[in-house]
C-alpha cells in the first residue's frame, strides 16, 4: 500500500539552459492495462523555488525534485510499479521552449538533449510512502469480509419491514425492540435512548374539486394486486408532516416546481397567487422549500404531486416493472423548515428530554402556517387538465410529462383542502450498540435509521440491514480474540423521516462528549443496484478511495473503486472529459442534508462520511406505501448482493479507523478544496452578463488556505515516514490523533446561539434550492445570492476567522507530530 505524498528526485543534465522534467507514477496490471496515479513537473530554472530562478549550466549534473502530489493505492500481487520520466507533458502542462528566455516572449524553440543519472554519486530516486499492513491486520480484514452474509442481511431486513412503522407508533417501538434484541444476541452492549419530540401525523386529509365539477380525489394509495402489502390495514393517506391544519377553498394556480423563479414567472404573467391554492411538482428542492415559498407568496394552501417528467413513465419503466413511479403512487414526507435547525422543531440546540424547555408551536419558525397535501399524478391530472389561463411558455420549463397543455390558471378549477393534523410531543427511541476498544473514550460511530413512512423496504431497510451486518460481523471477531484500538458505536436512529430528529437529539444531548470522544461519524441510508455514492469530509477522501479499492464490486466487475471512478468520470462536464483522465480522481460529494450526518457535520463539526449505492434519480415507491420488501427482492437488490457490498465497505472503513495507529486524515487535500471553493466564490459575485453583483475581497481567505495546504502537506510527509517505521505507541500517538480529529471543529462558528445559527460549519452547509446537495461556503454563498454587501463583508470575515483557527490547529498538529517523530 502506497498512501501519501510522492516525491521524485532526479540528477539531470541538459544541453539547454532551461527545460522541464516530468514524472508520473503508474500502476501496471498483469494484462498490460496502465493506470496513472499521480504526476508532476519541475521547471529547471525554479529547482530551488519559485521566487528566484537560476538557469542551468549546460551539461552539468544538477539535482531537482518533482512533487508528484499524493495517492492512495495498493499495488496488488502481479502488478508492476512504473515510473515515467519525460521532459514534457503537453497539453497537461505548458511547453517550455528550452531557451532560458522570458516566458511568453520566445519565438524560437530549442531541442534539448536530456540525461538522467542514477549511480552512487547521483542517486535519482522515487520516494513512496509505504504503509505497512501487518499480516494479522490483513487476516482480520479478510475474515470480516468473508463473513458478511447475504442471508443475515435478508433476515434482519425481513424483521424490520414486516409492518408499517412510522416514528412514534407502536409498530416503531416493536422495531426498536427487534433491533435491540438482535444486537444483544450478536454480543454487543446495548442501550435505548428516548426523547420526547414534536411529531405530526394526519387525523384526516381530503381533497375535493368543487368547480367546475365536483369530485373527491384519492389521497390514499389504492391496493394493487402486484403487491398485497398495499392493502395493509395500518396504512394511511399520503401526507405532509407538519402541515398546518385547516380548511381552504380556492381557485388553483400551477407553479411548476414551486421555487422562487417560478413565482417570478407567474408574477411576470400577471398571475397573483395570494389566496389561491398552488399546485407544484416534486423535484429540484425539498418539499419544505416549496411549502415555505408558497406561504411567503401568500398562497392559501399547497398541493405537491410527482410529475412523470421527473419521476414516472417519461423517465423509464414504472412500478412494478421498473424503478419509476406509477400513476397512483404518492410521496409523503416532512414539510418542516429545517434550514432553521434540524431535529425536534421545538428544542433547538438541546436534547429533547421530557423536562426540556420547548418553544410554542405557534411561534416556532420551523413549522408551516398553511395546509399542504400530496397527490399522485393520476389525481393531480384531474386538476391540471381543467386549468385555464395562459399556457406554460415553451421556454419556461413549466411543461411537464402529462399528455396535456400545462396552463397557469388561476381557475376555473377550484379545490377544497381539508387537512386535520395530530401534532403533539411523542416518544421516539434510538437503539445504540457498542463494541468497547482498548481506548474506551475514543469512538467510531456508524449510524442509520429505523423509522419509515410505511414498510421501509428500501428506505431504510436496505441501509439498516447492512449496518446491522457490520455490527454482527465485528462482534463475531471480538469473540475470537480481536479487540479494536478504539470503541465502535452503532446507532439506529428514530424519526429520521420527520427531519433527522433521533440523530439530532442524540448529538445535541451529548454534544460535549461527542466533540471530545468521537473520531468520525459514518452514515448510510440505503443500497440499491446503482452507482456507489461516497460523500463527506475531504480529509477522508484518500482513505475511502483505498477502502473502495479493497472491496469487490457486487457485479463482479473489478472493485467498488473501479466502478465508482468510471461512473463518476461519466458525470464530469464535457470540458473536463475532453482533457483526458490524467490527474483525475474521485471527490467526496459535499454533504448537505437529507440524512443523519447533518448534526454531526454542521452542528458538532465532526469528520463525516456518507456511503450508499444509489439509483440515478428517484425510485417509484420512495416514501410511498409500496416501499416494501417485495419491491426490494424483485427489483432493487435480489439476493441482497448490493447490501453485502455496502456492508463490506462500511465495515472495512470502521475496522481500519478503529485500528489505525495514526488516523488517516489528509488535510492538505481539504485545504486545496478550500482554495477551489474560494476561487468559486469570486465567480459567484459575477452575473450572467459578466457584471459584478457585489464587491468581495477574498485575498485574506486565499492566504490562509494556501498556508494550510503547505503546513498540512509537511505534516503528512512527517507522519507518513513515522508510520512506515511501525511500532507506534498508541498512548504517544494520542495527542496527534486527537488534534487531527478536532481540527474540523475549528471550522465552526459558535458566536451565536443555536436558535439563530444552528448550522455552524463555515465551509459546508445545505443548498436548499438543490434538494439535498451540499453548499460550500454557505453563509457567503447566501450573502452573494441576495446581493447584500454588508452580509458579504460579514461572511468573508467569518470565513477568514475560521481559516485562521484552522491554520492554528494545523500548527498544533505539527508540534504534536514533531514530538511523535522525535521519539
Amino acid at each position: 500500500e502506497v498512501t501519501g505524498p510522492l516525491s521524485l528526485t532526479l540528477w539531470v543534465a541538459s544541453s539547454a539552459r532551461d527545460t522541464d522534467f516530468t514524472g508520473a507514477l503508474v500502476d501496471v496490471f498483469p494484462d498490460g492495462t496502465a493506470r496513472a496515479l499521480a504526476d508532476g513537473i519541475r521547471r529547471a530554472r525554479y529547482r530551488g523555488g519559485k521566487k528566484a530562478g537560476s538557469l542551468l549550466t549546460p551539461g552539468e549534473p544538477t539535482e531537482i525534485t518533482i512533487d508528484l502530489g499524493a495517492t492512495a493505492n495498493v499495488f496488488r500481487a502481479g502488478h508492476r510499479i512504473r515510473l515515467e520520466v519525460s521532459s514534457s507533458n503537453f497539453p497537461r502542462f505548458d511547453r517550455n521552449p528550452n531557451t532560458g528566455g522570458v516566458f511568453g516572449e520566445d519565438r524560437d524553440v530549442v531541442r534539448a538533449r536530456q540525461t538522467i543519472f542514477h549511480d552512487e554519486r547521483h542517486p535519482s530516486r522515487l520516494q513512496l510512502p509505504i504503509v505497512p499492513r501487518p499480516p494479522a491486520t490483513r487476516a482480520i480484514e479478510q475474515r470480516f469480509l468473508d463473513g458478511v452474509s447475504t442471508d443475515s442481511i435478508s433476515t434482519m431486513h425481513r424483521q424490520v419491514t414486516e409492518h408499517p412503522h412510522i416514528a412514534g407508533s407502536a409498530r416503531s417501538m416493536e422495531v426498536v425492540d427487534r433491533v435491540r434484541r438482535a444486537l444483544d444476541a450478536a454480543g454487543l452492549q446495548t442501550e435505548v435512548r428516548e426523547y420526547l419530540v414534536h411529531l405530526s401525523t394526519p387525523r384526516s386529509v381530503t381533497v375535493d374539486i368543487v368547480s367546475p365539477i365536483t369530485e373527491s380525489l384519492i389521497v390514499r394509495e389504492p391496493a394493487h394486486p402486484e403487491d398485497p402489502n398495499g392493502a395493509h390495514p395500518e396504512l394511511g393517506p399520503a401526507f405532509v408532516a407538519y402541515s398546518a391544519s385547516g380548511v381552504v377553498t380556492a381557485p388553483v394556480v400551477y407553479a411548476n416546481y414551486g421555487l422562487p423563479p417560478d413565482y417570478a414567472r407567474l408574477a411576470a404573467a400577471g398571475i397573483d397567487v395570494r389566496g389561491k391554492v398552488v399546485i407544484a411538482r416534486y423535484a429540484r428542492s425539498h418539499r419544505a422549500v416549496k411549502l415555505h415559498t408558497a406561504e411567503r407568496a401568500g398562497a392559501a394552501g399547497l398541493i405537491i404531486y410527482s410529475d412523470p417528467a421527473d419521476d414516472g413513465f417519461a423517465r423509464g419503466p414504472v412500478w412494478p416493472e421498473g424503478p419509476w413511479r406509477a400513476d397512483f403512487q404518492s410521496q409523503s414526507g416532512n414539510g418542516k423548515y429545517s434550514w432553521f435547525w434540524h431535529g425536534d422543531p421545538l428544542t433547538p440546540g438541546i436534547g429533547a428530554a421530557r423536562n426540556a424547555p420547548a418553544l410554542d408551536p405557534a411561534a416556532a419558525p420551523t413549522l408551516p402556517k398553511i395546509p399542504a397535501v400530496v397527490l399522485s399524478w393520476k389525481e393531480a391530472a384531474k386538476i391540471l387538465s381543467r386549468l385555464s389561463g395562459p399556457a406554460a411558455p415553451s421556454d419556461s420549463g413549466f411543461q411537464g410529462g402529462l399528455p396535456l397543455t400545462y396552463r397557469l390558471g388561476p381557475g376555473p378549477v377550484a379545490v377544497r383542502l381539508d387537512v386535520q393534523m395530530d401534532a403533539s410531543r411523542r416518544p421516539i427511541r434510538n437503539v445504540i450498540g457498542r463494541i468497547t476498544g482498548r481506548d474506551p473514550d475514543r469512538w467510531i460511530v456508524l449510524g442509520t435509521h429505523h423509522d419509515a413512512w410505511s414498510f421501509g423496504g428500501m428506505d431504510p431497510g436496505t441501509g439498516l440491514g447492512p449496518a446491522f451486518e457490520v455490527a454482527r460481523g465485528l462482534a463475531a471477531l471480538t469473540r475470537s480474540g480481536w479487540m479494536p484500538e478504539r470503541s465502535i458505536v452503532f446507532a439506529f436512529w428514530d424519526a429520521e423521516e420527520f427531519g433527522l430528529i433521533g440523530s439530532t437529539e442524540y448529538a445535541e444531548a451529548m454534544q460535549a462528549e461527542l466533540r471530545e470522544k468521537a473520531i468520525v461519524y459514518i452514515n448510510t441510508d440505503l443500497s440499491m443496484r446503482g452507482r456507489f455514492d461516497g460523500g463527506g469530509t475531504p480529509s477522508l477522501r484518500d482513505f475511502l478511495v483505498q477502502v473502495a479499492r479493497d472491496v469487490p464490486h457486487y457485479d463482479g466487475g473489478g472493485s467498488v473503486y473501479d466502478r465508482w471512478r468510471a461512473d463518476d468520470w461519466l458525470r464530469q462536464p464535457l470540458e473536463r472529459r475532453r482533457r483526458g483522465q490524467d490527474g483525475y480522481e474521485v471527490e467526496l460529494a459535499a454533504l448537505g442534508s437529507g440524512a443523519d450526518f447533518v448534526a454531526f457535520q454542521d452542528f458538532l463539526g465532526l469528520p463525516t462520511l456518507q456511503m450508499e449505492f444509489d439509483f440515478e434519480g428517484s425510485y417509484g415507491p420512495y416514501h410511498s406505501n409500496y416501499d416494501t420488501r417485495q419491491y426490494v427482492e424483485r427489483h432493487v437488490d435480489p439476493g441482497f448482493k448490493v447490501g453485502q457490498t455496502l456492508a463490506r465497505v462500511l465495515g472495512l472503513s470502521v475496522l481500519r479507523l478503529a485500528s489505525a495507529e495514526v488516523l488517516p486524515f489528509r488535510y492538505s487535500h481539504y485545504a486545496r478544496k478550500m482554495e477551489e471553493f474560494i476561487d468559486g466564490a469570486a465567480v459567484w459575485a459575477i452575473d450572467d452578463m459578466g457584471r459584478r453583483r457585489v464587491a468581495i475581497d477574498l485575498a485574506g481567505a486565499r492566504r490562509f488556505a494556501a498556508q494550510a495546504v503547505a503546513t498540512a502537506a509537511a505534516i503528512e510527509a512527517r507522519l507518513d515516514q513515522r508510520v512506515a517505521t511501525g511500532g507506534i505507541d498508541p498512548i504517544r500517538a494520542r495527542p496527534v490523533n486527537d488534534a487531527l480529529v478536532r481540527l474540523e471543529q475549528q471550522l465552526l462558528d459558535e458566536s451565536e446561539p443555536p436558535e439563530t445559527r444552528w448550522y455552524r460549519h463555515v465551509i459546508y452547509g445545505w443548498n436548499i434550492y438543490s434538494l439535498y446537495e451540499g453548499q460550500p461556503l454557505p453563509g457567503l454563498a447566501e450573502a452573494i445570492r441576495v446581493g447584500d454587501p454588508a452580509a458579504v463583508v460579514r461572511e468573508t470575515s467569518r470565513l477568514e476567522r475560521a481559516l485562521s483557527r484552522f491554520v492554528a490547529g494545523l500548527d498544533e498538529i505539527a508540534r504534536a507530530a514533531d514530538a511523535l517523530v522525535a521519539r
